[in-house]
């Protein structure tokens, strides 16, 4: 039990240390509602899923490299200097930054962006908003609207990486190996 308890521990330790390798980052997110307010004689779940599809692809949309060039020229007090210019890296960084849910069984979707900066993160996430509310009529029609529901909120501490859950999973994993290599030895002997 003593090696079982040390590894579960160098395990920990280990998750806690790699959190370190990426840099913190803070978030701030965004929840808005896909609504079509002039949908007549149309029951209400197949409105729902429509909106939920809606939301959907919005999400994907959002992704693409020509939203993020709009919205980085929307953006405001954005430091333009960390944004790379090579399509590729602009690409991988956008995707990184970016992470959008969608809550099943209704129009509501949620935009986080992560940032080493919390500034840079709230300019992102409400350009981000602002031109998902711009232009998602100009994809589904005009009976689409999109409204900022929660207003930007950001992380009063460091969003990713989770430092706790690293440090957990450490643990787990340091625990799993030495029992797993415990009982291999014991099998040896045997």
């Amino acid at each position: 039990w003593k090696r079982i308890v040390g590894y579960t521990i160098l395990g920990a330790l280990a998750g806690f240390v790699l959190s370190f390798l990426s840099p913190l980052e803070y978030s701030s997110s965004v929840r808005l509602l896909i609504t079509q307010p002039n949908t007549v004689n149309v029951d209400s779940f197949t409105v729902l899923k429509s909106n939920e599809r809606i939301a959907q692809n919005l999400a994907q949309l959002l992704s693409t490299s020509s939203f993020f060039d709009n919205i980085v020229a929307q953006a405001e007090n954005l430091d333009r200097s960390q944004i790379p210019q090579n399509e590729y890296d602009k690409r991988r960084y956008w995707n990184n930054a970016i992470n959008v849910g969608v809550e099943a069984g209704s129009g509501l979707m949620t935009i986080t962006v992560f940032d080493e900066r919390v500034t840079q993160a709230r300019s992102l996430v409400v350009a981000a908003s602002n031109e998902i509310a711009k232009q998602a009529p100009n994809y589904f029609g005009s009976v689409v609207r999109v409204a900022v529901i929660d207003s930007p909120l950001d992380s009063r501490w460091y969003a990713r990486p989770n430092i706790l859950m690293n440090t957990a999973y450490g643990a787990v994993i340091g625990g799993m190996l030495s029992v797993a290599w415990l009982l291999l030895r014991r099998q040896k002997r045997g």
